[in-house]
């Protein structure tokens, strides 16, 4: 059998992207640097990695450089690219679009803790994911229920604010 996941956040958008003659390869396929950066790692899949670039725009005119990586496949889920990234930035904000209780996002962060020596780090690694409650039917409360980008860049902000007042004392 196969699932497939899709984002319906993502049918109205259009990209120019080019066609694949391939079938998708699982083996081959993983995790990519969408944008480099330096002070945070932000960490999506599917509609998450838009939020993710959105933010990371809105970092950088404050000042702070975000590296997002995209995901792409998730299982099964190839590690190195993140590790990589984790190591190299210090900090991680996975962005998901799920609940946190058994969501994609509790497994990049088991992975990073269960890799990284805890030094390796400037800040705990954290996630940005659904309220834990029902999903909304209506626009209104869907406005207030889903990550955005404002919240992904006011997380990440918060993420690197509060790591650096604990390096002033």
């Amino acid at each position: 059998p196969v699932m497939f996941i899709d984002d319906r956040w993502l049918y109205d958008q259009e990209d120019d992207l080019p066609e694949i003659s391939t079938p998708l390869k699982l083996a081959d396929e993983g995790p990519v640097i969408a944008r480099d950066g330096s002070d945070i790692t932000l960490v999506g899949a599917g509609h998450a990695v838009r939020l993710a670039l959105q933010a990371a725009d809105r970092l950088a005119a404050e000042g702070v450089s975000a590296e997002v990586v995209d995901l792409r496949v998730i299982a099964p889920l190839k590690t190195d690219i993140l590790l990589a990234s984790a190591r190299k930035t210090g900090r991680v904000l996975c962005v998901d679009g799920g609940w946190s209780a058994c969501g994609f996002s509790a497994e990049i962060l088991a992975v990073i803790a269960e890799s990284l020596p805890v030094d390796a780090l400037r800040a705990p690694p954290q996630r940005l994911t659904l309220p834990a409650a029902p999903a909304p039917t209506s626009r209104v409360l869907e406005s207030a229920y889903y990550p955005t980008s404002d919240d992904v860049t006011a997380h990440a902000l918060q993420i690197i604010g509060s790591n650096e007042s604990e390096g002033a004392c």
